[in-house]
């Protein structure tokens, strides 16, 4: 059968297999192939139809087309769609084999465990709200069978998931090994804390920007006066995130800030208050340094959950490919290669991007679960020494 290609978008079954968000309904007229009787593969016997592919390949058209605005009919959207779909076809096969798997090992699902489920979703994405929930479906075009059924696959996946790595142990020594190794990771440099008062500006206004600093200035002489920086912070910063907290910072490291008002803080002693207002391209900082919190390193009992989580995490993955892999070798696949072809490109004046936006759909494979391997072990789960927050803090964030 068809590999998993590296070579454009990776998709996995957990991206593609729906519960009700999903990216509109599957335009399956338009492959002349596509027929009541022709199938994409086999698994052991088991029909993958070619309704059921051609669906997943159009919902997965649309979230690209709606997501980086790909038209498919260009060259590197037809390339795209050559890979999309072989990865579609390859996760689809892994998905019936799962299934197959499951049903051998004797696994089912209760009626209480499916509405469990289904009150969980309700209620995290829907805030329990039953009108709301019928309405997504109705909109993406799934019917209250087809979520049902798919809801069921995804217990029952979990299952067969959580049966196959049960015996996959992270032991104390790997973790004091990872820790060792990746001592560096737990390290967290220099901090200072700092409060400020911004006065907004646009930078490229001179005007603007002139009547900003002279205001800021304004500011600095009621301080050397005698008024209080959380005072002077709430009447006059323009910084509603921490405005009413006096303009509290609190801690933060080198990168986290833009370069202006970072250099400006770090070079500052602990109590000073600039003499004049820092530039940035938020408008005038006005800055009262706080303490400075040396660097440290994190010890091994306090990051220890945090390995533990990403170590069990990644042995579970290696483990479940190591099984997938081998029930595929053992089992009869035939793929109907004809659905992998990609149609001739329409003349450029009948070309046009496909599908439309989609919202982000839910998978279907159990937790931590992926029909490809790409682990990161570089770090534990949820550690906080990684590298800074991609959002700023502030609006003295980057």
């Amino acid at each position: 059968m068809a590999k998993n290609t590296r070579k454009g978008p990776q998709l996995t079954i957990a991206a593609i297999v729906t519960t009700i968000i999903v990216g509109g309904a599957a335009a399956a007229g338009s492959y002349y192939w596509a027929n009541e009787n022709a199938y994409a593969a086999k698994v052991n016997g088991e029909v993958i139809s070619s309704t059921e592919y051609i669906s997943f390949v159009e919902r997965a058209k649309k979230q690209y087309a709606g997501q980086i605005g790909m038209d498919f009919n260009s060259e590197s959207g037809r390339t795209m769609l050559t890979n999309l779909k072989e990865n579609v076809m390859n996760s689809l096969v892994d998905m019936a084999v799962m299934k197959q798997a499951a049903k051998e090992m004797g696994l089912s699902v209760t009626k209480e465990e499916e509405d469990k489920q289904y009150q969980e979703l309700l209620k995290g994405k829907f805030q329990g709200n039953e009108e709301a929930f019928e309405k997504a479906l109705a909109d993406n075009k799934i019917t209250r069978a087809e979520f049902d059924k798919q809801s069921k696959e995804q217990i029952l996946l979990q299952k067969m998931y959580q049966k196959i790595v049960a015996d996959a142990k992270v032991e104390d020594k790997d973790i004091q090994d990872f820790y060792n190794e990746n001592k560096a990771k737990f390290e967290s440099p220099d901090q200072v804390e700092a409060q400020h008062i911004l006065i907004k500006a646009d930078p490229d206004n001179a005007a603007e920007m002139k009547k900003a600093e002279q205001k800021a200035k304004t500011v600095i002489a009621k301080l050397k006066g005698g008024s209080k920086f959380e005072d002077m912070a709430k009447e006059f910063s323009e910084d509603t995130s921490n405005k009413d907290k006096g303009g509290d910072l609190g801690a933060f490291g080198k990168g986290q800030m833009v370069p202006a008002f970072e250099e400006a803080a770090f070079a500052m002693k602990p109590g000073d208050l600039t003499q004049q207002p820092i530039k940035t391209r938020f408008g005038f900082h006005i800055i009262k340094r706080g303490k400075t919190i040396p660097a440290t390193t994190r010890s091994m009992e306090e990051v220890k959950p945090m390995i533990m989580g990403q170590l069990q995490q990644t042995k579970q993955q290696e483990v479940f490919e190591k099984w997938l892999k081998e029930t595929k070798e053992k089992a009869t696949i035939k793929i109907n290669e004809e659905m992998l072809k990609v149609p001739e490109a329409p003349p450029a004046s009948e070309a046009s991007p496909s599908g439309d936006a989609a919202i982000t759909p839910e998978g279907t494979l159990p937790e931590g679960a992926t029909t490809e391997t790409n682990p990161d072990t570089s770090m534990p789960a949820g550690g906080d020494a990684k590298t800074p927050p991609a959002e700023p803090k502030t609006e003295a964030g980057q």
